[in-house]
């Protein structure tokens, strides 16, 4: 073999791998999400048109409409009365087809029960919190006048609970006074992302990633362990005046009703058992009774979501190539949840 023969070979066998790699990660890695500033919103928003692929938790793909909203082009143009389902990454969905998410599964319920005039769509957002559902709630109201109540779906104390690390959204605060904080952080490396997606190289970004934070090449996602969720050093007596603000302040925001559905962790698999109790169930309490003074309704979905897995022996989260029981709500919690808000709202027209 002549001796300039080898660096021939070295490239051919990058290039080789290089297209190999290309080749798998558009089957199995993630796309990336790509943010646009919307004057309409006030705020930054995944691009309108553009389409994800998730495959690291689930096995789906959304595409975003006109307004931040998977799975609905332009809802200004909606005519039917509308429900407002809010939340994070859990309403978000990305882990499910737009046919397994809740507001798909509550119309399927109102269409099999014979309603037909009600529509409803979803508004999540990774990391978002009650800060931002509340600077939303009257933006979204002002685009589509038809809406006429708002579900907003939190999972954690973390959602509700002032001072709490941030993303790029707002914040609620307790410092001089409980205040929320309207903020618009761009989204990090936002144009270092379009380039690789332009030239569909969006599978450059987990390995680029994971070098800088483990110093590992991990070309595609593997099973995440998403630790529970769990506030230390908080109390139920430290809680009330912060959940009073929120129910208050919500409750002043708009004239439609609006609820609170808690989807806690659980059941969840610890230390080799399945466990039922829910760790913040005494300060969830309080902020349920804080809604109901105010006239907000709430939902527990904690019993639900035990019922479900002693009749079914399945997790409301978890997927295939996920770890069963943790991360985001699989088909079957999003199924619960339409059916707790189907529920609550047949129950509310009927007072």
């Amino acid at each position: 073999m002549r001796k300039d023969a080898k660096p021939r070979y070295w490239i051919w066998g990058f290039g080789c791998a290089f297209l190999i790699i290309w080749f798998v990660a558009a089957v199995f890695g993630n796309t990336l999400l790509l943010y646009t500033w919307s004057s309409d919103i006030g705020t930054w928003i995944r691009v309108p048109g553009s389409v994800y692929r998730e495959r690291s938790e689930g096995w789906a793909k959304s595409q975003f409409g006109q307004y931040d909203i998977i799975g609905i082009h332009d809802v200004s143009i909606i005519t039917s009365p509308a429900i407002v389902i809010w939340g994070d990454s859990y309403v978000e969905a990305l882990q499910v087809e737009q046919k397994e998410r809740m507001q798909e599964k509550l119309k399927s319920l109102w269409r099999a029960n014979g309603i037909n005039n009600y529509t409803a769509f979803g508004i999540g957002n990774s990391g978002e919190n009650i800060a931002d559902y509340y600077f939303k709630i009257p933006r979204y109201e002002k685009l589509c006048p038809t809406i006429v109540a708002h579900f907003i779906v939190i999972t954690s104390l973390d959602d509700i609970l002032p001072d709490q690390p941030l993303h790029n959204g707002a914040a609620f605060t307790s410092k001089p006074a409980y205040q929320f904080i309207d903020r618009h952080r761009q989204p990090e490396f936002r144009q270092a992302k379009e380039v690789l997606n332009k030239f569909g190289l969006d599978f450059i970004w987990q390995p680029a990633r994971s070098f800088a934070k483990d110093k590992k090449l991990q070309f595609l996602p593997g099973l995440r362990n998403i630790g529970l969720q769990h506030t230390e050093n908080v109390s139920a007596k430290d809680c009330d005046k912060a959940f009073a603000f929120i129910a208050n302040a919500l409750r002043h925001q708009t004239v439609k009703p609006v609820f609170i559905v808690y989807c806690p962790e659980l059941p969840r698999i610890m230390d080799g058992k399945v466990r039922y109790e829910d760790v913040d169930a005494d300060i969830i309490s309080v902020f349920a009774r804080e809604c109901k003074n105010s006239g907000i309704g709430f939902i527990d979905m904690s019993q639900e979501l035990r019922k479900y897995y002693h009749e079914t022996g399945a997790f409301p989260r978890g997927f295939k190539n996920s770890i069963p029981s943790e991360g985001h709500l699989n088909a079957g919690g999003h199924d619960l949840i339409a059916k707790a808000i189907y529920l609550e709202w047949l129950s509310f027209n009927k007072e």
